[in-house]
């Protein structure tokens, strides 16, 4: 078994032998995108749903993909493949490719695709079980005038700031308010709360990466009958809530237990829980996995 397993457009090759050019924008000026897929049970989770995403930042950044879907999911299967055993995580990178020294991207004629593999990410039982601490980050989230946060680019200095935040104070997480003071998302996570039996997660058009977790998450509360609501909320809101938690492809559904200092009510909550056993069952639904 391999912790990491690397490869070039394509081609599998050492982690020394893994280089794009200096002139590659991606490198140059974060001009690329980005997906993560998992593993569940050796069998691909959700990766026409990540492809969609996929698509979605290709095309806001102007930079339709040059290799199709069942490359990508070929791939990906060949990248868990050569790990040679157990769950993996399964990144796959698209840059703008090489061009001149230079903003004015017209001369990137062909993209780079980089594929790094490794064992799926292992988060604490403690975090599950007593719920993780995350920090309310100084650090505003990118508006969607600026770097719009739905576009999953190789861009993440903002996300890498406040996480050093969260990590200064000894958290799992960050959350990210926007310019007006609202919840947006943490730096690899949605956030959703709980208050007086309501679920609510930020709205999109607050300025967040519209999680694949995160729609799982609000069909599963619908299946529940559990009222669910995208909407605006502050950081007062988060500490007031009964019950927090955050979601994403590595973590699930992972309950908080602290906001910086401010203990959560309820951790894990028993909402939180029947919303966490319903969508493992979405996570090892065979109809689910490629």
């Amino acid at each position: 078994m391999k912790d990491y397993v690397f490869s070039i457009n394509g081609k599998f090759v050492d982690e020394g032998d893994a280089k794009v050019s200096v002139l590659d924008h991606g490198f140059l000026f974060g001009d690329s995108i980005y997906e993560v897929v998992r593993t569940v049970n050796g069998k691909l989770f959700a990766a026409d749903r990540h492809l969609k995403r996929l698509h979605k930042s290709a095309q806001a950044l102007d930079m339709p993909l040059q290799r199709d879907d069942d490359w990508f999911i070929k791939h990906w299967r060949a990248m868990h493949k050569r790990r040679g055993g157990g769950e993996s995580y399964l990144r796959i990178i698209v840059t703008r490719g090489v061009g001149p020294l230079s903003l004015d991207y017209s001369k990137c004629d062909k993209q780079n695709v980089i594929g790094i593999a490794k064992p799926l990410n292992v988060w604490p039982d403690e975090d599950y079980a007593h719920g993780c601490k995350v920090v309310l980050a100084h650090v505003r989230r990118n508006p969607k005038q600026a770097t719009d946060p739905a576009i999953k680019s190789g861009n993440y200095l903002n996300n890498v700031l406040a996480l050093k935040e969260a990590r200064e104070h000894q958290g799992a997480e960050a959350v990210m308010l926007n310019v007006e003071g609202h919840v947006t998302e943490a730096t690899t996570s949605n956030i959703f709360m709980v208050k007086d039996g309501v679920v609510k997660t930020p709205a999109r058009k607050e300025g967040l990466l519209e999680g694949v977790t995160r729609g799982f998450i609000i069909e599963v509360c619908r299946q529940l009958g559990i009222r669910c609501e995208e909407t605006i909320f502050t950081g007062d809101d988060l500490l007031n809530a009964d019950e927090v938690f955050i979601t994403g492809t590595t973590r699930d559904v992972m309950p908080v237990g602290h906001i910086g200092r401010h203990k959560i009510k309820r951790t894990p909550g028993s909402i939180t829980i029947r919303i966490a056993n319903a969508y493992h069952e979405v996570l090892h639904d065979p109809k689910n996995h490629q």
